[in-house]
């Protein structure tokens, strides 16, 4: 058997029974079955030391193999290690589960607790819905379940119910299943909007019809996928230059000279630069963040450069023929007006997108890692300057519906309207005021499913260390249902509530049945390329960067 602490050791587990009274059985050691699993060559700690390495350190699998030899002196497979990432997921589940009445208590000690509810999916996976207390931080409950449709979310939110019985408020996305179960479930439970997913919906809504034509417009024209091709090939040609050489190229492009070389690496640092269109999002994705639109204004900004750096060279230098390449390769989408019509008006939409933004406030702009930094509640006072800044967009915006020409348009903003009439009372709530052991405690409702965003994505990150895939579908079918309980871990007050601290996971595990485990686990069953280059990335992403490319063409030509 093996044990953190311990290592490899032999067992002798010594079984008693009586003779004379077979009936009453065997009486096995009971200091045994708190260090080993039954049927088990590895202990509660072993499972626990690699739930530890893998959620709280984000360890990959074969780095916990390597840690569990180098550290304790345990050999064992990968698969093993696979499995007991489960097991411990599982037993984490059984003991939330055996403890819904501390965690009960601990939530009618804060006031109640506000229901947050969310759901990631992929496709036809199936739909992996969580729920926390933005109150005390818990995960309360998770399941897989086959739809959002209101009978399955019933299901659902009735388990919650009955473990934790009812709360203060309930805040979803806009979805209409969540909507009619919450109201099945919790009929006298006021329901309100989590404003990132009320921004999602309106935005979805809003440039639908402008980014499908400017996606198709891409994907007809193979624009992206000619340019891969092209930085590839043209990446080939600098085999012989130390790739140290090609990332400071920008700081020292005067030292190449006028060389076919230097115009075809100043080419080939625009190629990446269009290509990292990806980088100017603030990480909320689509439609707070415009990949298709930003990736067509690169090549704009590109199609004028290189007519402007064109001028640099005389009609006889051949230095110029890959300039001429680029040019042609991107002419088509560039010069394509009825395409240009469309982009024109989904930037008009995304201003006034940008001012509803500013005005609710949750999502800001202009940021890296834009769902580490949403705003999730706020006092009276930014409450009240919510509700000033929204009518003042509503103002806003009739006086330009009156300005425009535009039908369709005007449809399209008065859709907003009619959305924020509609949808007021679920988004600018008042503080709830809950009575505390004889005293008022004034509860804010948080205004985003910003806990639940982040946790699903690192829900993602855990299973890409995991599998080593980027498939949300694949990893839904294969991690177990129970996984966003692992969420608690972080949270020193569910540690104490639950375990009497973390040191004392171990020995809670070994109070669940094995037989409950068993029972969830049956129920899931090139060399570097120069592009890849950080320091060419960093370059590219510089605010400096389309003059210092056009200084490096100036320099390239005669």
């Amino acid at each position: 058997m093996k044990a953190v602490g311990i290592g490899t050791f032999i067992a002798h587990e010594t079984t008693l029974y009586c003779p004379q009274h077979p009936d009453n059985g065997s009486w096995k050691s009971t200091e045994l079955a708190m260090i080993v699993p039954p049927g088990s060559n590895f202990a509660y700690s072993v499972i626990v030391e690699v739930g530890r390495l893998r959620f709280r350190e984000n360890r990959q699998v074969a780095e916990i193999q390597w840690i569990l030899l180098e550290r304790h002196g345990i050999e064992i497979s990968i698969s093993q290690i696979e499995a007991h990432i489960n097991n411990f997921i599982f037993y984490l589940s059984a003991v939330h589960q055996d403890s819904n009445e501390l965690i009960r208590q601990h939530i009618e000690r804060q006031g109640g607790y506000i229901l947050h509810l969310d759901a990631t999916c992929e496709g036809d996976s199936p739909k992996l819905v969580s729920s926390i207390d933005p109150i005390s931080g818990f995960v309360l409950y998770s399941a897989k379940l086959k739809s959002e449709n209101k009978d399955d979310l019933i299901a659902f939110l009735g388990e919650i119910k009955k473990r934790l019985g009812v709360p203060l408020a309930v805040v979803s996305d806009m979805g209409k299943g969540i909507e009619s179960a919450a109201k099945n479930v919790f009929p006298d439970t006021a329901h309100y909007i989590c404003h990132f997913h009320f921004l999602k919906a309106i935005g979805i809504a809003l440039f639908d019809n402008e980014r499908k034509a400017l996606q198709n417009a891409l994907s007809k024209a193979g624009i992206l996928g000619k340019l891969k091709t092209f930085r590839r090939k043209m990446g080939d040609r600098f085999g012989d230059i130390p790739i140290s050489k090609i990332e400071s190229f920008l700081d020292n492009a005067e030292e190449y000279g006028k060389t076919l070389v230097a115009s075809e690496l100043s080419v080939y640092y625009l190629v990446l630069w269009i290509l990292d269109h990806c980088s100017v999002g603030d990480g909320y994705g689509f439609p707070f963040d415009h990949s298709h639109l930003s990736f067509h204004n690169r090549l704009k900004t590109a199609y004028s450069m290189l007519k402007q750096v064109s001028s640099f060279y005389s009609t006889t230098n051949r230095n110029r023929k890959t300039i001429w390449k680029l040019y042609h390769l991107i002419k088509e989408i560039v010069e394509n007006s009825t395409l240009e019509k469309k982009v024109q008006q989904y930037e008009v939409k995304l201003t006034v997108f940008s001012d509803l933004r500013e005005a609710l406030g949750t999502a800001p702009e202009n940021v890296n890692n834009g769902l580490s930094l949403m705003k999730e509640s706020g006092g009276h006072k930014e409450l009240a300057m919510m509700k000033k800044a929204i009518a003042q967009f509503e103002t806003d915006l009739k006086e330009k519906i009156e300005s425009t020409d535009d039908k369709p348009l005007c449809n399209s903003f008065n859709r907003i309207i009619d959305k924020l009439r509609e949808s007021r009372a679920g988004l600018l709530a008042d503080p709830l005021v809950v009575e505390v052991n004889g005293s008022k405690r004034v509860i804010f409702i948080s205004r985003t499913n910003n806990i639940l965003e982040h946790h699903f994505r690192r829900f993602n990150y855990w299973c890409r260390r995991i599998h080593g895939n980027h498939s949300v579908r694949r990893n839904l079918e294969h991690i177990p249902e129970q996984f966003p309980i692992v969420e608690n871990l972080n949270n020193p007050s569910y540690l104490r509530l639950v375990f009497g601290g973390e040191n004392n996971i171990a020995e809670k595990f070994a109070t669940i049945s094995v037989t409950r485990i068993r029972e969830m686990s049956n129920g899931l069953r090139r060399k570097k390329q120069i592009h890849s280059s950080i320091k060419i990335k960093k370059a590219i992403r510089k605010p400096t960067f389309e003059e210092s490319l056009t200084s490096s063409f100036a320099s390239a030509a005669s």
